[in-house]
């Protein structure tokens, strides 16, 4: 009877100390967040944490199935973090960057993915000076966002097809330089490359690409740059291939 006891304690524990994938919740300004938590197996004490952020309208699952960034843990050593972002008025799930047709929302992303980030660091103990983020569309704006308000928190951004909006722009003060990794295609519908100085998306107005890595390029005191470019990839019928 005492085994049988043994045996079901057993099952019972096992799930909480196998962390693997967890649907997660994190209670921030009273409002119940949640995340996605992704850990492999046997990973090393202080290790790096890497978040992932959604594109407008997207979910946490989509970014995780999308960019297979489970994988690219298991093949390099961190864990995943995957936020959900909140629901607009338009019902639509985003990150807070300062979208005009939003009604200014008031929800504090920032200070969120941040406190997030601390109590992770402390309970799966990660290295809290080997954290960082990417993100697709508003969760590469977002990323941008980070950059320069959370940069004691997040060592490097990589933003994918992210802008910056005017008024994150001409508010940008980072307090630790911060290398940014940006991937962004010139011919992007959604977010120009060339800036929108006229808010013809609706989103806001934002400034270009160029403009983006200039301000970066003198943020961090850079004067070693190197530029690739990748060709356009076409299909028989002219759409693009997508390479993931």
């Amino acid at each position: 009877m005492k085994l049988i006891k043994y045996y079901l304690f057993l099952l019972l524990i096992t799930p909480f100390m196998s962390v693997a994938q967890q649907n997660l919740t994190f209670e921030h300004d009273g409002i119940i967040r949640e995340y996605i938590y992704y850990q492999p197996e046997n990973l090393n004490t202080n290790a790096p944490l890497v978040f992932v952020f959604h594109g407008y309208s997207g979910s946490s699952e989509e970014v995780m199935n999308f960019s297979n960034m489970n994988t690219v843990a298991n093949e390099n050593g961190f864990a995943v973090c995957y936020p959900q972002g909140t629901t607009d008025i338009n019902f639509n799930t985003f990150f807070n960057v300062g979208y005009t047709d939003q009604d200014n929302p008031t929800v504090d992303d920032v200070d969120f993915v941040v406190q997030l980030a601390n109590f992770l660091q402390n309970s799966y103990q990660l290295n809290n000076e080997k954290t960082f983020c990417t993100g697709f569309s508003n969760g590469g704006d977002f990323c941008y966002l980070l950059a320069c308000e959370a940069s004691t928190v997040f060592r490097a951004v990589a933003p994918v097809a992210g802008t910056m909006l005017t008024d994150m722009f001409n508010n940008c003060s980072p307090e630790n330089p911060i290398p940014i990794f940006e991937t962004h295609g010139t011919a992007d519908p959604v977010t120009f490359y060339n800036g929108d100085s006229e808010n013809i998306g609706g989103w806001g107005t934002y400034v270009s690409i160029p403009t983006i890595i200039d301000f970066w390029t003198n943020a961090n005191n850079v004067s070693d740059i190197t530029i690739d470019t990748l060709p356009d990839i076409f299909a028989n019928d002219g759409t693009y291939i997508i390479r993931e």
